[in-house]
């Protein structure tokens, strides 16, 4: 689709300082957002990091691009994390989006940003533009009575408890064994201390949720695991009709480098004797508590999207990310939003990187920078985007080594909203 001509009296560009306040507004108004300062997205964005719509010289429409590293299949990509996009009700259906995400997509690739990810209101509106659902968000909610175990090591470290506001030096404890945990994994941020403090540790907005507790099991001295959660009193049930059983604990995240350690942080939280309901908000799709509850059922899986991912700078984005395998492939990308993009690429791939370039040849496979993504990140193998139609085949064979070729060691999963 070839990019429209911006009309007279409309103008693209990033905010300035003194704007920022009306790009919360209209970013809050937008997203029916309550404008809480420490969840507010806008609260730490930098105005250059903004791309704005004006209309006249009124700010019509906000879209802002965090400069984040994220994981990419065990290697980290510099990433465009899109947020509080938004037009003013009055002043929509102009296509002024349009503008702010071709505008916003011509600097990320000037930026050596590879790719650009966004968790969506509606997931609709980015994919005309090419971002990918790459991950799923599964929700659990669970009766601890329930939760029993099957065929799961048995841990023999030891468990300690303490409030996230008396970990010493800002949590560095965590955020260390963090590190380690994402190095191999895909999608997770590489967190500064702003992102720790303003979500994961940060206090409820409503002090009757609970102080926020860290769970960390420890072995031969080493952390092995952690979980970040609170718990409280609900106080719509009747503790007799409900059996003495009124609390809820609200898990946040965790991370562990042992099975041992994600099993004995489960069965502390199966444990509890005063919990009733146990909730998980957003655990990954690979995440073992699936195969290790003896009645999966029980754990009343929801399923959501997760993170939308687009290809912003193709050669770079594939050869950033990590094979398992010696593999070729040739493959055309149509992309009409991002030319630079297009044409008929030949990628070689091996365990100590990756090579790609543009070649004149017969493509193997064509695909749109949709279904790429799709590729990249693991989140369909190009055998079964090809059922859906989604990748044409010269070379029938070229869809097994791309299958291969594109498979991550782990599911894409995000645990920082943005």
């Amino acid at each position: 689709m070839p990019r429209r001509e911006i009309p007279a009296g409309v103008e693209v560009r990033a905010a300035n300082a003194e704007e920022m306040e009306d790009f919360r507004f209209v970013a809050n108004l937008a997203l029916q957002e309550h404008g809480n300062p420490m969840r507010d997205p806008v609260t730490f964005l930098q105005p250059e990091w903004s791309t704005c719509v004006f209309e006249h010289g009124s700010l019509a429409t906000t879209f802002g691009a965090w400069p984040f590293s994220m994981r990419f299949n065990g290697e980290r990509a510099h990433v465009a994390g899109v947020t509080a996009v938004g037009t003013d009700p009055t002043k929509r259906r102009r296509g002024y989006l349009r503008f702010a995400m071709e505008h916003s997509l011509d600097e990320q690739y000037e930026r050596g940003q590879s790719l650009a990810a966004l968790y969506a209101s509606q997931a609709g509106i980015y994919q005309r533009f090419g971002y990918a659902i790459c991950s799923r968000r599964h929700k659990y909610e669970i009766d601890p009575l329930d939760l029993n175990f099957v065929q799961a090591p048995t841990p023999s470290g030891q468990l300690s408890v303490t409030n996230a506001k008396d970990l010493p030096d800002d949590a560095q404890v965590i955020r260390d064994l963090y590190r380690q945990y994402m190095q191999p994994r895909n999608g997770l941020l590489h967190r500064g201390l702003n992102l720790w403090s303003a979500e994961v540790l940060s206090e409820p907005d409503d002090i009757t949720e609970g102080p926020v507790r860290v769970l960390l099991y420890e072995e031969d001295g080493e952390t092995q695991g952690y979980m970040v959660y609170t718990s409280r009193e609900d106080r719509s049930l009747n503790a007799f009709s409900a059996g003495q059983r009124d609390q809820r604990m609200t898990i946040r995240e965790y991370g562990w480098l042992t099975p041992e350690a994600y099993v004995a942080m489960w069965q502390f939280a199966a444990g509890q004797d005063l919990v009733y309901r146990i909730h998980v908000n957003d655990a990954p799709s690979d995440d073992p508590i699936q195969h290790f509850a003896r009645d999966p059922r029980t754990l009343r899986v929801d399923v959501g999207d997760g993170i939308l991912v687009r290809i912003v700078d193709l050669p770079r984005a594939l050869m950033t990310r990590k094979y398992r395998v010696e593999s070729e492939l040739t493959f055309r990308v149509i992309d009409d939003l991002c030319d630079w993009n297009q044409g008929t690429w030949k990628l070689s791939t091996g365990p100590e990187g990756a090579d790609i370039r543009q070649v004149d040849a017969t493509p193997q496979l064509t695909m749109d920078a949709f279904t790429l993504a799709h590729l990249a990140t693991g989140a369909l193998t190009a055998t079964y985007a090809h059922r859906l139609g989604r990748i044409e085949a010269s070379d029938a064979a070229a869809l097994i080594r791309a299958d291969h070729l594109f498979a991550t060691e782990y599911a894409m999963h995000c645990m920082n909203h943005f």
